[in-house]
């Protein structure tokens, strides 16, 4: 037990001195959380070592959830004008299908929460070009099926 004591003391030293400058992951604060209640459950305290490796299991599950960031990304806004969403796109209300999307695909390019955007933005530019294509006239032509 005092050899375990002494390992956790070594990595608690070492993520502190890792973080200094920059964060440490909760997850793997809470990987380390499971990996320690695993020993301890090994080595003669089930129940400790359960109730660590359990509350840690779930950290990873539901964590970044309960801090209302990590897997649940935003709603979409509500419904945007026409004017609004061309100021957005930078385009001008009456731009055709072509040009909104353009507009569209180069400040998804880089406001993308994938490239390190944000995904209130990424669904604000999504709403935006919607209501765009949704107000112009169907410009489909027709299928080629006669009357």
């Amino acid at each position: 037990m005092p050899l375990l004591l002494a390992a956790l003391a070594v990595l608690g030293l070492w993520l502190w001195l890792r973080g200094r400058g920059r964060r440490v992951s909760a997850q793997w604060v809470a990987i380390a959380g499971a990996l320690i209640g695993a020993t301890l459950a090994a080595k003669g305290m089930p129940v400790v070592g359960a109730l660590i490796a359990t509350g840690s299991g779930l950290w990873l599950q539901f964590g970044p959830q309960a801090r209302g960031g990590g897997r649940m990304p935003p709603g979409p806004p509500a419904g945007l004008d026409r004017a609004e969403a061309a100021d957005l796109l930078g385009v001008a209300p009456d731009a055709d299908r072509e040009t909104i999307l353009a507009a569209y695909r180069r400040l998804m390019a880089r406001n993308h929460p994938d490239a390190g955007g944000s995904a209130g933005l990424a669904a604000r530019l999504n709403a935006a070009r919607d209501a765009l294509l949704k107000s112009q006239a169907p410009a489909r032509p027709d299928s080629g099926e006669s009357a």
